[in-house]
């Protein structure tokens, strides 16, 4: 079966890339993201950064593509994520005892939501779950047959996992007991000293890669010490203990029903609701047939739920995604379990998953589809518009997320950009801008340098807006649309360092309805639909997310609400869509998202209020003034 196997998973990893490549987001993005491609290719890797193995993956792959770095990491996360599909069907193909349950599952897993959206963005996901399905693969194969080689084998790769991602932790509770249930020779086996001597030497070899990020500390302004302040301060980064502390065990108690509600939505956004059942009887077929292994698999599935339950941040979605991969593994031996009611039984219901998983991935396809997302790129143009090294020094105070993509755009897109943030300048603002008129260049400041500058100083700057920075309200854009035209207004609660302008959005709401609507439906997710200047053909709030579709001037629009807004904050796939004619049309961000479209689906407009795709405004120290 281990030629079938391998067959099986290089068809189901070529189909998994061919389907990533074709939705890869083209170039950098916010947040984390935009930090890693910032990152790449940089011989400093700090301790904040960490990383070492994913980062030195993706060195390889810069130095292979000679592209840009943004498309380098978004590749590699593609391949990654087709490589850890087809282990997948391998794993699931182990447990079942069928190729073709393990196929059906891995193409199951490849079209969920979580896992898909984290394979087009450069990520340490996709290599986090393709660490995760190595090392159950050779614990399996070990268990088949425990030699001492192939343990060795398996406790290497899984030291390596950990200078992918350190979550790789959760999976000692269930490896470890699989080998004391395992051991062939009885638990006490598992602590011979030629076990413990090679479980050492692999976890000091694993712990080498962060030797990286340790060496960066010297070359930073002000070096460590010593090497027990190193040390120190080493395990203080690489663990983000001055945030962890405060978000690992940390949901009140008041969230807890929330977070249950959460997950369930999280589950049937993957697989829909039916799914997590087919896992729960494959679980039982699974212990009733091997119970060590399906205790390995609940084990693991526990410890991943547990820590993302309770982890108290802003995209807590994607550490959910060791559930997702567990629950598509138990399929496998459903199936299974199905082909012993008969001869035909088995191939069946493996084709009637992958028919599943083909119509999921159809419908979805549209929604997670970013290969002609630009927004980041166009959202820091328009604020560096008429800005370069030799005429402006731009100041900036920016969302983190912004920042992080900030970082990538100055050093790769416009490297001729000049910047310094706010924070980092503020005592020596005064003196800053004196050495910068003296050099003839302007200081062009952002919204919240702006307000950081007028408020710490006063009248002794005087500060006027510049009209170069290209900037586009929503309710600007909804006054030039002619009347007849297809719209979408969404507008989603704001995360909580923006706020709505209520005064703005009512105007936005009248102009586009004819006056019929002033005041956006109550809810979290709402939504209007029609054409500008008549009576909206769909308003709909809610407090829970929903997908509903409406006919617009003959022309089906389906406005799917993706995110659960009291847990997420970070939606790197945005927090909902319009889809027009099987096309991405609108990518739905907190606070308000506008997009007009033609008969083809086409977007003619788009905009964005109170989140961080809104085009901002930018200001200039007046030389003029005294």
């Amino acid at each position: 079966m281990a030629r079938r196997d391998t067959v099986a998973a290089l068809i189901v990893a070529l189909i998994a890339f061919a389907l990533y490549h074709a939705t890869l987001l083209p170039g950098f993005d916010f947040g984390d993201t935009g930090s890693f491609q910032a990152t790449v290719g940089s011989s400093v890797i700090t301790t904040r950064d960490a990383y070492p193995a994913y980062f030195a993956i993706g060195n390889a792959f810069l130095w292979l593509t000679g592209g840009d770095p943004a498309h380098a990491l978004n590749l590699a996360s593609a391949i990654e994520g087709a490589a850890a599909c087809g282990l997948l069907v391998v794993v699931a193909a182990e447990l079942s005892g069928s190729v073709a349950a393990g196929t059906a599952a891995a193409l199951l897993f490849a079209v969920s939501y979580t896992f898909w959206s984290q394979a087009i963005i450069a990520e340490v996901y996709s290599l986090h779950i393709m660490f995760m399905l190595a090392t159950l693969w050779l614990l399996l194969r070990w268990s088949g047959t425990p030699t001492l080689t192939r343990l060795t084998i398996f406790f290497a790769v899984y030291a390596l996992g950990f200078g992918n991602h350190l979550s790789m932790v959760l999976l000692l509770p269930g490896y470890t007991a699989f080998l004391l249930l395992t051991a062939p020779d009885g638990w006490r086996s598992m602590f011979a000293p030629k076990v413990v001597a090679i479980a050492i030497v692999c976890a000091c070899v694993g712990a080498l890669q962060y030797g990286w990020n340790l060496r960066s500390l010297w070359l930073l302004p002000q070096p460590p010490d010593g090497l027990a302040d190193a040390l120190s301060r080493f395990w203080f980064d690489v663990t983000k203990s001055d945030w962890r502390d405060t978000m690992v065990m940390n949901v009140p108690r008041s969230m807890l029903a929330d977070h249950v509600a959460m997950y369930w939505f999280d589950l049937t956004q993957q697989f829909g609701r039916v799914i997590p059942a087919v896992a729960a009887v494959g679980w039982v077929g699974l212990a009733w047939d091997n119970w060590r292994r399906a205790a390995l698999l609940l084990l693991l599935f526990a410890a991943n739920v547990v820590f993302a339950f309770s982890y108290n941040v802003g995209d807590s979605h994607v550490f959910y995604l060791p559930s997702h991969l567990l629950i598509a593994l138990l399929v496998a031996p459903a199936i299974a379990l199905i082909g012993q009611s008969g001869r035909r039984a088995g191939p069946v219901a493996a084709a009637a998953l992958v028919a599943y998983a083909a119509l999921r991935g159809y419908r979805d396809f549209p929604a997670l589809d970013r290969s002609h997302d630009r927004r980041p790129t166009e959202v820091l143009a328009a604020l560096t518009a008429g800005l370069d090294g030799h005429n402006a020094l731009l100041l900036t105070d920016l969302n983190w997320q912004i920042d992080n993509g900030l970082s990538y755009f100055a050093s790769v897109v416009k490297p001729d950009l000049a910047y310094l943030r706010t924070p980092d300048v503020l005592l020596r603002a005064p003196a800053l801008i004196a050495e910068n008129r003296a050099q003839g260049r302007q200081v062009a400041l952002t919204e919240r340098s702006r307000t950081t500058l007028a408020s710490t100083y006063g009248p002794l700057l005087a500060i006027t807006r510049d009209p170069r920075a290209i900037t586009e309200r929503v309710s600007e854009v909804a006054r030039s649309l002619t009347p007849g035209t297809r719209y979408v207004l969404c507008v989603l609660r704001p995360s909580r360092d923006l706020q709505l302008d209520a005064v703005g959005l009512s105007g936005t709401l009248e102009r586009l309805t004819g006056g019929h609507v002033s005041v956006h439906p109550p809810g979290d997710y709402a939504a209007v639909a029609g054409t500008v200047g008549a009576a909206p053909l769909l308003i709909m709030g809610a407090s829970q997310p929903f997908h509903t579709s409406v006919s617009i001037d003959g022309v089906a629009a389906m406005i799917r609400m993706e995110s659960w807004l009291a847990s997420d904050t970070i939606r790197r796939m945005g927090f909902g869509h319009v889809i027009v004619n099987h096309q991405h049309t609108l990518i739905v961000e907190r606070g308000v998202s506008l997009v007009t479209f033609g008969a083809d689906g086409q977007a003619t407009r788009t905009a964005y209020e109170s989140n961080i795709f809104a085009r901002q405004a930018r200001y200039l120290v007046d030389y003029s003034q005294p």
